[in-house]
């Protein structure tokens, strides 16, 4: 792990205010363009000539002169800070909710050491005490590959802390690779 950072778990918050974006629509062959979702994030901007869509339940970006590409989030760049890192992991879940690939992960489920502190203290964390740090954090990999980990902390039936892995490609790019896992239960 290199130039680790370590954030709060506001940092996964939207930080814009603009114009609202379109709520999330029901299966509908209209495209609907998604480029205020990511203007929420003060990091991260689309690139020249791109635009995000979401028609048929699927996200995806479009370019004027090459079309149709399946991998939106290369049409996201930002200022290559771990900053902008953590708001595009936020982001790719903001916009997979446009489709049929919906993800758990909403900015106020992820958890950080403060917001377990003030669980415990109201008597609403179940977990004993746990030797580790919640924060989200980003570092660069073996491979320098930008990467962020945050765990989200679900209570809708069997409560459940989920940990979540984001890898970017060298370079650059906000395109990414993620993996979740259950990192515990508590029945």
């Amino acid at each position: 792990m290199k130039n680790k950072t370590i954030f709060k778990r506001e940092a996964t918050f939207k930080n814009r205010i603009n114009l609202p974006i379109p709520p999330i629509p029901l299966k509908t062959e209209e495209s609907i363009r998604l480029d205020g979702v990511v203007d929420q994030y003060s990091q991260l901007y689309l690139k020249h000539g791109w635009s995000l869509l979401c028609s048929n339940n699927d996200v995806f970006a479009n370019h004027h002169e090459r079309g149709i590409e399946n991998e939106f989030m290369l049409s996201i760049a930002g200022d290559e800070s771990p900053l902008s890192y953590v708001q595009a992991t936020i982001c790719y879940h903001h916009l997979l909710e446009y489709s049929d690939q919906r993800t758990d992960v909403i900015s106020q489920a992820i958890i950080d050491d403060d917001y377990v502190r003030q669980l415990d203290l109201l008597g609403k964390w179940k977990l004993k005490k746990v030797n580790r740090s919640f924060n989200p954090i980003f570092f660069y990999d073996s491979f320098m590959h930008p990467a962020v980990i945050f765990f989200t902390y679900h209570v809708e039936g069997l409560e459940v802390i989920q940990k979540h892995v984001h890898r970017f490609d060298v370079g650059g790019s906000y395109k990414l690779r993620t993996l979740r896992r259950t990192w515990a239960t508590v029945s």
